[in-house]
């Protein structure tokens, strides 16, 4: 006897288990899912884009914030969009958080579809997960609008669950829920009015009850938008400030993404077909959600993009050689003004860019990032910039492109330490403290601004700051805040200052390239000792002999003697130029010289062109 309870009690046991409904495929599809956004998007990546190329997402740890937050409707959703964006820092938790929300949206979306007894359409519960995959695919962060995108869907659950089954009673359930969501999530409530509307409608047979749904929703926003004249959002689609280019793609995954509910709940609720049994059941599972999610990547990623942003991030954490790795891996016609620029930067800080500087695009207005002109302002090439003025010794100018940045992309970890460093070089320290006391309550660098504002009350000089000291050694006497001066000037400011400053001279020997001026690399040769060169960069060799082929022969190379192997160069370069026609034939002369010449400063002083062709 006893052994037959127990016999019934395992079988029950058995059958609670398999009533949880966990397919295999689920399984693997969403341990996948974590893999690829872990290996292959990288949410440091996503985190790095906050400011750079996409909004930056506010969050602070202030109760000032948290109150302001939760002062308007959708601002908890912000508040619980900005806390988690921050955590994308961390790789591997930003790709559990990401797993996260695909793994709510795939279950409610389940949960909803099994409430309309349409059992065969579960597989469509996959399609938003892909959807959201495939916007982080393009290297964005719309995390407010899945939240918001969450919270009406487990209300529209709880709705089902709670409401009781007069038309009456579920009205109120339906307002007071309704209310609540729109303080919650803002606009994304009228997404649960109509998905209501439509499980009423459809599912639930309550026709009087949904077209009083639709008159509530209707004259609630009436009511918001012209009594209180308040803006209301309807999907929570985080604008981009600064991007690589405008991306479609992004709007229309988020716009499908939404419309996705109301069209599954209505197909739904029209076929209502009990689950039959088949035999591929399991492998259709695995395999179709799969297949799914491998199209959609396949569909959505842009490796250029990924480049880029990849670059970008190695040139910020000053990881010169990765940079330089990246740069080759990008097509040249893919370049922007800040990839060339991180490129530049990279060639100077790896001893490279004297030699190298016509391996890639260059122009120079690129060399001194200058904005061109009918161009919108860029909160990215302020923020460059600054860093560069900054590094250059150019304190005043680099201040006002920091406040410039300040204005358009809004109070950034970034932003806030660079305008810390400027006050610090410019010895106001009360105005440092400010900036790094705002830094401080950041979720992810507040304890770096803890640590800085540590320093600056121990050493309010900053005497033993190596970065501080440098960067004030090198500053002009007059610092001017305008950027509209010769380029050949603006860095020869710098020189008359201190003739040690090598990132200077390096950089105006760059723009007497670009501007052909090959007498004034001539002349700047006899400062190379001093500066710790071993050797003539090769492109100085070249404009030296150059100038030589003009008729210059008296000149003094302060006893450097040059390459061989340059001069051969140049005699091959100018044969080739002459035997093939001269200007008017720049492809035929490159095709024939071939890649070995395409780096050569001669070939771009002959064709004027921008830069090497890789």
């Amino acid at each position: 006897m006893s052994k037959k309870i127990k016999i019934k009690q395992a079988h029950k046991k058995k059958t609670s288990w398999r009533n949880l409904q966990i397919p295999v495929g689920s399984v693997i599809f969403f341990v996948c899912a974590y893999i690829y956004v872990l290996m292959i998007i990288e949410p440091r990546l996503i985190y790095h884009s906050f400011g750079n190329f996409i909004t930056y997402p506010a969050f602070s740890l202030d109760w000032e914030f948290l109150r302001s937050s939760l002062s308007h409707p959708g601002g908890i959703v912000e508040y619980a969009g900005g806390f988690l964006s921050q955590l994308y820092f961390f790789s591997w938790l930003g790709a559990l958080i990401i797993t996260a929300i695909a793994v709510s949206l795939y279950i409610a979306t389940k949960i909803l579809i099994g409430l309309s007894r349409a059992e065969r359409l579960k597989l469509l519960s996959y399609i938003p997960v892909v959807f959201l995959l495939m916007i982080y695919n393009r290297y964005d962060n719309q995390v407010n609008a899945f939240i918001a995108l969450l919270a009406v869907l487990w209300f529209l659950v709880a709705y089902e669950k709670m409401a009781e089954p007069s038309s009456v009673g579920r009205a109120m359930v339906f307002i007071f829920m309704f209310a609540l969501l729109y303080y919650v999530a803002g606009g994304a409530c009228f997404l649960f009015a109509l998905l209501a509307m439509v499980y009423e409608f459809l599912i639930g047979r309550r026709r009087a009850l949904s077209l009083a749904i639709l008159a509530a929703a209707a004259g609630f926003y009436l009511t918001v938008r012209f009594l209180f004249y308040l803006e209301t959002e309807f999907i929570p689609l985080q604008e981009l400030k600064v991007t690589l280019k405008p991306d479609l793609w992004i709007k229309i995954l988020t716009f499908c993404l939404f419309l996705f509910y109301p069209l599954a709940l209505f197909v739904a609720g029209l076929w209502r077909a009990p689950e039959r049994k088949y035999n591929a059941k399991l492998a259709i599972e695995i395999a179709l959600p799969l297949i799914v999610l491998a199209a959609g990547f396949l569909a959505s990623f842009d490796g250029t993009k990924r480049k880029l942003v990849q670059l970008d991030y190695f040139a910020q954490n000053k990881m010169w050689p990765e940079v330089l790795s990246i740069a080759d891996k990008i097509p040249s016609e893919e370049y922007d003004i800040f990839c060339i620029h991180d490129v530049d930067q990279a060639l100077y800080h790896t001893g490279r860019f004297g030699d190298d500087m016509f391996l890639y695009p260059q122009n120079l207005q690129v060399l001194i990032l200058s904005r061109p002109e009918a161009s919108k302002p860029s909160g990215r090439l302020f923020l460059k910039r600054s860093r560069f003025l900054l590094q250059l010794g150019h304190v005043g100018i680099a201040e006002r492109d920091a406040f410039e940045y300040l204005e358009l992309a809004g109070s950034t970890p970034a932003i806030l330490e660079q305008l810390a460093t400027i006050k610090m070089v410019k010895g106001q320290v009360d105005a440092a403290k400010v900036f790094l006391k705002a830094l401080s309550k950041d979720l992810i660098f507040g304890s770096r601004g803890h640590q800085m504002l540590k320093h600056l009350e121990q050493d309010p000089e900053l005497t033993n700051d190596k970065t501080i000291q440098h960067i004030r050694s090198i500053a002009p006497d007059k610092d001017s805040v305008s950027f509209d001066i010769g380029a050949g000037e603006f860095f020869q400011q710098l020189l008359d200052k201190n003739p040690s400053n090598k990132l200077a001279f390096e950089y105006l020997m760059a723009v007497n390239l670009l501007t052909g001026r090959v007498d004034q690399i001539t002349a700047n040769i006899k400062s190379l000792r001093s500066l710790g060169y071993k050797r003539i960069p090769r492109c100085y060799e070249e404009a030296i002999l150059i100038y030589i082929g003009m008729g210059n022969t008296k000149i003094n190379l302060y006893g450097w003697q040059l390459n061989p192997e340059t001069v051969n160069r140049i005699k091959e370069i100018d044969k080739t130029y002459r035997t093939r026609g001269g200007q008017k034939n720049e492809q035929e002369i490159r095709d024939s010289l071939g890649p070995d010449y395409a780096d050569s400063y001669f070939l771009f002083y002959l064709l004027g062109s921008d830069g090497a062709k890789r």
